[in-house]
């Protein structure tokens, strides 16, 4: 939606407590789901440059490696247009904005949204069972209000901004609640993907980082052009993408209710396609300069994820030879000796207790990456020194290669 062009306002009726301190839930028809849908569609790097626009908090550790790409000079990158194509990745809807019109669900059918943005069809089984879904308690509904508003650009832009702060985002938009955070417990990634997808995608990705020995932190990676260019092609990927990547299941509770909904609520009950569906839970990347990059390290393979960090498959966003210094947030800037000795001085940290390890970044490593930067501000020590320190003492399993 621009801004510039007719207001469009959605009709949204929510559900109040006595108190006004809390959203119960949300009753709304096709036209605002679908637009809550379409935020599914969205890139990273989209979402990172509305947010940042609308004065949003920091967003894990997405936020500086957004403004590391957009400080970076252009001299860095393979082409003058490699840069502009991963600060405005392409995507189901062109532009930046939400399309209000695009349609995901089926026209008059209505839907009810719960506080964590738990998405399904207007009633479910029973209105007793439909409120127990939303951890609503028929107590809570005595002498609750209903407020009728109406939802435009600004409003939807602030309710995205929510999404990411808080696992109660309606409360936390309409009554000023602040909430913290909440990550669902999950098995580790890998996990999740499978094992056989480790063994198909052997393929790593050398990483040095230079560590404080006396206490195991990280003070910052040195990395090549490749390594910088798969950091920021995840800006590229749709937030559907990223949720299908990690199985509904990235630790920001609202975007994995609202993925998880689809196939939970939506799709086999009459009211989505499977066209939707599909462009909804696993969105597909647009940006030709990103689908190499990205699909090489994140594509299909016989329906297991690859992470292959193949050169001669993948193309580099960034410019070699040079070498990258990547912060524990994802900050990127140029590597040189007098910056890297400037960082371990500000940090407090004698040389003669400094050292460096090298690590691997495959399959694993890659998606613990991603997941980490959505919720920390660490996202290399989340991503990867703590897994590495816990299994430091357990035997190494040998890579199968073709």
């Amino acid at each position: 939606m621009n801004e510039e062009k007719e207001e469009v306002r959605l009709p949204v009726k929510f559900i109040v407590n006595k108190d006004k301190t809390k959203v119960l839930f949300a009753e709304a028809g096709h036209d605002f789901t679908d637009a809550l849908l379409s935020f599914l569609v969205l890139p990273l790097g989209t979402i990172m440059k509305i947010l940042k626009k609308h004065k949003a908090p920091v967003i894990g550790s997405l936020s500086t490696l957004y403004n590391g790409l957009v400080n970076l000079d252009t001299f860095h990158f393979s082409t003058e247009d490699a840069k502009n194509l991963l600060l405005n990745p392409k995507s189901l809807d062109a532009g930046e904005h939400p399309r209000f019109d695009r349609a995901f669900t089926k026209a008059r059918a209505c839907f009810i949204i719960g506080d964590d943005l738990k998405v399904m069809r207007s009633v479910e089984g029973s209105i007793m069972s439909t409120l127990n879904r939303l951890g609503v308690a028929m107590t809570e509904m005595d002498e609750a209000e209903t407020w009728n508003l109406k939802f435009g650009y600004k409003e939807m832009m602030a309710l995205l901004r929510m999404m990411f702060v808080s696992r109660k985002p309606l409360t936390a938009l309409l009554c000023g609640h602040k909430s913290t955070r909440g990550a669902r417990q999950a098995n580790p990634v890998v996990n999740k993907i499978g094992k056989r997808a480790l063994l198909m995608n052997p393929k790593k990705m050398n990483l040095k980082v230079m560590m404080q020995k006396s206490t195991n932190k990280l003070l910052f990676a040195q990395a090549h052009g490749n390594f910088v260019s798969f950091l920021f092609g995840l800006l590229s990927i749709p937030l559907g993408r990223v949720e299908w990547y990690l199985h509904s299941s990235t630790g920001v509770t609202a975007t994995d209710n609202l993925h998880s909904s689809i196939m939970d609520s939506l799709y086999g009950y009459d009211v989505m396609t499977a066209e939707a569906k599909d462009l909804l839970f696993k969105p597909p990347l647009f940006d030709d300069a990103s689908c190499n990059e990205i699909d090489a390290q994140f594509g299909c393979c016989n329906d297991y994820l690859a992470l292959t960090f193949d050169r001669s498959k993948s193309r580099c966003h960034v410019r070699g030879p040079g070498m990258y210094m990547v912060s524990d947030d994802l900050r990127v800037t140029p590597l040189s000796v007098s910056a890297g000795v400037s960082v371990i001085n500000e940090m407090k940290v004698d040389l003669s207790d400094v050292e460096e390890v090298e690590l691997q970044v495959g399959l694993e490593e890659g998606l613990r990456i991603l997941k980490a930067a959505l919720t920390s501000s660490m996202a290399l020590t989340d991503g990867l020194i703590k897994p590495m320190l816990k299994n430091k003492n357990q035997p190494k399993q040998e890579n199968i290669i073709d």
